[in-house]
């Protein structure tokens, strides 16, 4: 009978089961997120993935229904204690990337960026954006804060910021969605972190993990990295 019981442990386990984790992704990018959690809950049988193209819908989420794994910038990770980070997510091998400032036709001059309106998508509550992009950019520019990664191209459309800021990894997307010329311009010093994965627990961070590491490239790209470390 303990043999038995043994068995249906394991066979539940290799289900999802036992280990099942409710896991909310929040990265915004220019992919709709129903086409990015069909991508990733594939990838998670037996997990319950919501992904959310807005930080309002994350954050009400939070407070209402916590999940067991959160997956997001690491800006917004620092803010939840209760989900020790377990992966850090990688490109070219390092956990940050160069903060770029995108405008349109013309290169920008980084050195005059505290007198520039610059477009930000709002990954932290809007009080909290300031300090944020201040602390990336080393100055204080009057920010144009949008909810999603496709409303900073109008931004520059209709000049209504001279330029937008975003991590390296967003710059070939944004570009292949605008029939502008964009011209990308390195913040000297700058460095903007990529998404992390924390938990509320290690049994979540465990079953977790290996689904992480194991996602293709397709996935990846949509999180903006190319791989995992601790």
């Amino acid at each position: 009978m303990i043999a038995r019981w043994r068995l249906l442990a394991v066979v539940l386990a290799l289900a999802g089961g036992v280990d099942a984790a409710k896991i909310y992704v929040f990265y915004p990018s220019m992919a709709r997120p129903n086409v990015v959690q069909a991508a990733l809950a594939a990838k998670a049988p037996g997990h319950e993935v919501t992904v959310f193209g807005r930080l309002a819908d994350f954050t009400a989420m939070m407070t209402t229904t916590p999940p067991d794994v959160i997956v997001v910038p690491k800006s917004l990770a620092d803010l939840y204690k209760g989900f020790p980070v377990f992966l850090r997510g990688v490109r070219g091998g390092g956990p940050t990337g160069d903060a770029v400032l995108l405008s349109a036709g013309a290169a920008v001059d980084p050195k005059g960026i505290a007198a520039m309106n610059i477009g930000v998508v709002g990954i932290l509550e809007r009080g909290a954006m300031t300090p944020f992009v201040g602390g990336v950019v080393g100055g204080a520019p009057k920010l144009k804060i949008v909810t999603k990664v496709e409303d900073l191209l109008p931004l520059l459309q209709f000049k209504s910021a001279d330029a937008v800021l975003v991590g390296e990894d967003q710059v070939d997307e944004i570009k292949a969605k605008s029939a502008a010329q964009i011209v990308a311009t390195p913040i000297p010093g700058a460095k903007w972190s990529f998404i992390v994965a924390g938990a509320a627990n290690d049994a979540a961070a465990k079953a977790v993990e290996p689904i992480l590491k194991a996602l293709g490239n397709i996935e990846k790209k949509y999180l903006g990295v190319d791989g995992w470390t601790k």
